[in-house]
């Protein structure tokens, strides 16, 4: 094989090894994270927030009910069971209980409102819960079909690898290293003469160069971008 063929090719394992070190990487990637779970969870703790919030803003008003209701029973009991005969102190154990009464109405309708609103953060938080149960569950699944792609490809870089090795061996090692040298600046360290130009960026090419391209022995490089030309 002439020596640009062997360089031709070694950029052909050298995309193939890149474009396989790509695929893990983006893999890897998606291992890491996850975007539909991290939205299920995300709307889940938004949800538990809520429901735990009313859960204890419910809490503290039956609470708060519980405290007067203990306040107005005595009182009630001071008012009709005939222990208390003064006309004007048991005026004032009424004023205290309409009092009492009136701060209880008002809790018992707050309570109302807020049990509302937790029956409905309970339905809310049972479906975020719903919801992020199948996302952990499609995860997993994909998490596995990711690792079974990810040890493939693994397989298949490692193969490449090795392919690298031996098609560099038959490289002269200066051709190697000007081969490495301008695929590190450029990316790609190969261009095709087509029509005149260089394809990669596109500037004409001299007949002299041109013609060197067509020698199997020594490797023609664009005057612009120095990659190495070949002809096909």
């Amino acid at each position: 094989m002439s020596l640009i063929n062997d360089v031709c090719t070694l950029q052909e394992i050298d995309d193939e090894v890149a474009g396989l070190e790509a695929a893990i990487a983006d893999i890897d990637v998606r291992l890491a994270h996850s975007e539909t779970l991290a939205a299920a969870e995300a709307a889940f703790a938004e949800a538990d927030a809520r429901y735990q919030d009313l859960r204890r803003a419910q809490r503290a008003l039956e609470a708060d009910v519980a405290a007067l209701d203990a306040k107005i029973a005595p009182e009630e009991k001071r008012l009709y069971d005939g222990s208390v005969r003064n006309p004007k102190e048991l005026t004032a154990i009424q004023h205290e209980l309409e009092l009492l009464k009136a701060q209880r109405s008002q809790l018992e309708d707050r309570l109302l409102a807020v049990m509302e609103e937790f029956e409905a953060a309970d339905a809310a938080r049972r479906a975020a819960e719903a919801a992020l149960a199948a996302a952990r569950r499609e995860r997993e699944q994909e998490v596995a079909a990711l690792e079974s792609r990810r040890r493939q490809l693994t397989s298949s870089l490692e193969a490449s690898v090795a392919r690298r090795s031996e098609q560099a061996a038959r490289i002269h090692p200066a051709s190697l290293r000007l081969y490495d040298e301008i695929r590190r600046r450029r990316g790609s360290a190969v261009a095709r003469i087509q029509g005149g130009t260089c394809s990669r960026c596109r500037v004409a090419i001299p007949e002299s160069v041109r013609r060197k391209a067509f020698d199997p022995a020594t490797l023609a490089q664009c005057p612009n971008c120095e990659r190495i030309l070949f002809i096909g």
